[in-house]
């Protein structure tokens, strides 16, 4: 970010994992944060070791992100204790709670996936808006996936919602196009957060088989992440709008069928 400004900064979904990370990353730039998260206890002592971390003003609202009047409330109070918002990232996000058939889950599941990712970044984008248009300066950033752009199975409700935040980011961007404010959206590939670390050292997923699959060999790191959102949201990147930008190891670019790239029997073609 560039430091001359005194931006306020929201990210929602703050508490911890990659919204923590990029809250963290615009605290360290001198920005005022709040951090926005449904877990009200966890939020306010992120937000607390944040602000003796850094040195930077923070704010912690709890908020459930799908919930309107909520989305309000934590507005209002960041309005009251911040000022007007100047950048806004709508990280707040869940996994699938249950994979399957889209016939055999219940309907409230695919319900649920919408309104989180995209009702509740639409709800944070016209809380925010109005106050950017005055100042003639905005950034918002929505949190999209590889996902979006290689779907998987059993998680249709999950791959749609992220598909629908890429058409939000370019209709929002072209609302918002002349009034000095740029939406974009960063589309994370496989990221080693503390939850997901936990559930490979649980042997719920398999860590190695990830990293493998992924083109640089590893995964990603929340900070990678963070770096990506403070440089869309920087003054400095007014040029950049509708777009969506891929951090994911190549992972979305991977068209084969899952050889081993270290045994291909081209790896040693003569050109």
């Amino acid at each position: 970010m560039t430091e001359e400004k005194d931006n306020v900064v929201v990210v929602t979904g703050a508490a911890a994992g990659l919204g923590l990370a990029i809250a963290r990353a615009f605290a360290k730039s001198g920005q005022s944060v709040a951090l926005v998260d449904l877990d009200d206890d966890k939020v306010h002592d992120s937000a607390k070791a944040l602000a003796k971390e850094t040195g930077a003003r923070t704010v912690a609202a709890g908020a459930d992100v799908a919930d309107n009047t909520s989305c309000q409330r934590a507005h209002d109070l960041i309005l009251a204790e911040l000022g007007r918002v100047s950048v806004l990232v709508n990280n707040a996000g869940i996994m699938p709670q249950q994979k399957g058939w889209i016939e055999e889950l219940p309907p409230e599941h695919f319900d649920q996936m919408m309104g989180i990712h995209v009702t509740g970044s639409l709800h944070w984008a016209r809380l925010v808006l109005p106050g950017m248009r005055d100042n003639g300066f905005g950034r918002i950033i929505n949190m999209a996936s590889a996902n979006a752009i290689l779907a998987v199975p059993h998680r249709l409700g999950y791959v749609t919602a992220k598909k629908a935040i890429l058409g939000l980011t370019q209709g929002l961007a072209l609302d918002c196009a002349r009034a000095g404010i740029t939406v974009n959206a960063v589309a994370p590939g496989y990221i080693l957060t503390k939850t997901l670390k936990e559930r490979a050292d649980a042997g719920v997923l398999d860590e190695a088989s990830f990293a493998e699959r992924t083109p640089v060999g590893r995964w990603g790191q929340p900070d990678e992440i963070a770096r990506a959102v403070t440089f869309l949201a920087d003054p400095a990147s007014g040029f950049i709008t509708g777009t969506t930008l891929v951090v994911d190891g190549g992972i979305t670019m991977r068209g084969d069928p899952g050889e081993d790239l270290d045994t291909s029997p081209f790896q040693n073609a003569k050109t």
